[in-house]
């Protein structure tokens, strides 16, 4: 899996992360959903893992270095210790839009009505205005999108970063068939701990 900040500062992560380039169009590419028999199954660790990241400080520094009160927008679930230290860290407006939960939704009600539209539901969730927001926490949510969802996506996160505004992103290297969902803990700055839940195939 590739970890990454993606805007203003480019980044090489160690194993078990690499470096990605720096446009944020392009993300959706990496990891996304894809069809054929090359997809891989991943399943759920039997345990929680934990991962060093050196993007996460340089993400923290950067948003630290604006002008004004940073805006943060979490796309992941509510989690007490990321809350604490990004508050701390930054004493920034902090904003939780959990889509992992709306792709969930999605992903449930798609088999009652297949004609819903998972790009729509998602771009519609975001109350900033464009430009506004400082730093993007997006994890590893490009992984649960097919390359069409994730190329609108991409475009909304970049109609909302401000100039020299941050996005954090996790991508795996090989096409997956999902299975779970991953929680991120931040127990410090550079400490990622996975926690896999269930997810329904989207």
């Amino acid at each position: 899996m590739l970890e990454s900040a993606l805007s203003s500062i480019s980044t090489l992560e160690r194993e078990p992360y690499a470096h990605i380039g720096s446009s944020v169009t392009k993300m959706y590419k990496w990891g996304a959903r894809k069809s054929g028999n090359s997809i891989q199954p991943l399943t759920p660790d039997p345990g929680y893992t934990t991962a060093r990241s050196v993007v996460i400080p340089r993400f923290l520094s950067a948003v630290a270095n604006r002008p004004h009160q940073p805006l943060i927008v979490d796309l992941g679930p509510v989690i007490g210790s990321n809350l604490s230290l990004f508050s701390k860290r930054l004493s920034c407006k902090f904003y939780i839009q959990d889509l992992f939960a709306d792709i969930e939704a999605y992903a449930q009600r798609r088999e009652r009505a297949p004609a819903t539209n998972l790009a729509d539901l998602l771009t519609s969730r975001f109350p900033q205005p464009p430009r506004s927001v400082d730093g993007i926490l997006c994890w590893d949510l490009f992984d649960y999108l097919d390359p069409s969802t994730g190329r609108i996506f991409a475009s909304k996160l970049t109609e909302l970063l401000g100039t020299g505004g941050m996005l954090h992103g996790l991508f795996s290297t090989i096409p997956t068939d999902v299975a779970h969902y991953t929680r991120f803990v931040l127990d410090t700055e550079d400490s990622l701990r996975r926690q896999p839940y269930p997810a329904t195939p989207t």
